[in-house]
């Protein structure tokens, strides 16, 4: 009687662990799809670049003398902020000569200026040689000529002046200082580093193979590590480095999440472009045994194909395979998903 009922029991359980299996076995899968498409991809290659600014200066000094202040590194500068400062005692003082110089030629002038009335007024008159009228006129053109000049010495000397403080050219941070407090510098030391951290590009060097595919306004795939953006090709120059060989090339990007300094790759296109069969790279899934992509059959069930791929660019990779155009491809939900599953169809409006 007992063996009976253990009998019975083990019936029932694996009469219910097969209705599990079961029920679990009709689960659908919840995917998202994209279709095959036909799009127009360049064979590249991966070169190295890297993100620089486009506003990179070393400020240098434009008068000599010892420096009463300078900033230190780190700090952050608009356009005009005052960078230092250079002792101007020595530039005020000529200043202040050379405007002294002024003052008794203007009371010439004014001088002059009488006399030549009085003469002239004289000399219709009769009552005054012509000559003395010539010769008072000629002092006081000599004397505007003085005047003149020494308006244009008083000027460069101000300049001077005003060359003594040192003013960022553009908005940036200090990223290195070449002189302190005390030092004496001489015309055109270099005294800080300014580097713009906003207005980024890339400079990239590609090789001669490159040059014919590539002009302004191309887009262009740039890579770190796993993120991929693409950019825009600013400037092309057609005239290689002496020693490398190479060409240099600046692109413009959105990303701005890359400092000054980041190593990229970028790719370079080595052929026209070419006419593929491409699918999403979400759609690959990566196993031991290959690579292979889930199509979707008429009867929403998840077909395993295996492929090769081929040239790509940001969002797309080229598949060789038993596929065809706007055939249905899982581009999310593939990770557990099992050949000829059910599946169950959504867009991003239904997540």
């Amino acid at each position: 009687m007992i063996n009976k009922l253990i009998s019975i029991l083990i019936f029932q359980f694996i009469f219910l662990l097969g209705n599990v299996i079961a029920e679990n076995n009709s689960l659908q899968a919840i995917v998202q799809i994209e279709e095959v498409v036909n799009i127009a991809i360049s064979p590249s290659i991966w070169v190295s670049g890297n993100v620089i600014s486009q506003y990179d200066s070393k400020i240098s000094s434009e008068v000599e003398g010892r420096i009463v202040s300078i900033l230190e590194i780190g700090d952050y500068v608009k356009t005009g902020d005052i960078i230092g400062k250079i002792e101007n005692t020595r530039y005020q003082l000529n200043y202040a000569e050379i405007q002294a110089e002024i003052q008794p030629i203007e009371s010439l002038l004014q001088f002059y200026t009488s006399e030549a009335e009085r003469l002239n007024k004289l000399t219709k008159k009769n009552n005054a040689a012509k000559n003395q009228l010539e010769q008072i006129q000629a002092n006081k053109d000599e004397a505007i000529a003085k005047i003149k000049l020494i308006k244009s010495k008083m000027a460069t000397a101000y300049d001077l002046i005003n060359r003594t403080i040192i003013k960022a050219p553009f908005d940036g941070i200090i990223t290195d200082r070449y002189k302190s407090i005390g030092e004496r510098v001489d015309l055109n030391d270099e005294i800080v580093r300014l580097v713009n951290t906003q207005s980024l590009e890339i400079q990239s060097y590609i090789q001669q193979e490159s040059l014919a595919y590539m002009q302004a306004g191309d887009n262009l795939e740039i890579k770190v590590d796993s993120s991929i953006v693409n950019g825009v090709v600013s400037k092309v120059i057609p005239v290689a480095d002496s020693i490398s060989k190479l060409y240099e090339i600046r692109i413009q990007f959105d990303d701005q999440i890359w400092p000054v300094g980041t190593a990229v790759k970028v790719a370079s296109p080595i052929n026209k472009r070419q006419n593929v069969l491409a699918v999403s790279r979400d759609a690959l899934v990566i196993r031991q045994s290959g690579v292979a992509i889930y199509r979707i059959n008429q009867q929403n069930r998840a077909e395993l194909i295996p492929v090769n791929t081929g040239i790509s660019n940001a969002t797309h990779i080229q598949v060789i395979g038993n596929i065809s155009l706007n055939d249905k491809i899982v581009v999310r939900g593939n990770e557990r998903l099992r050949p000829n599953q059910s599946v169950k169809i959504i867009n991003d409006s239904d997540r």
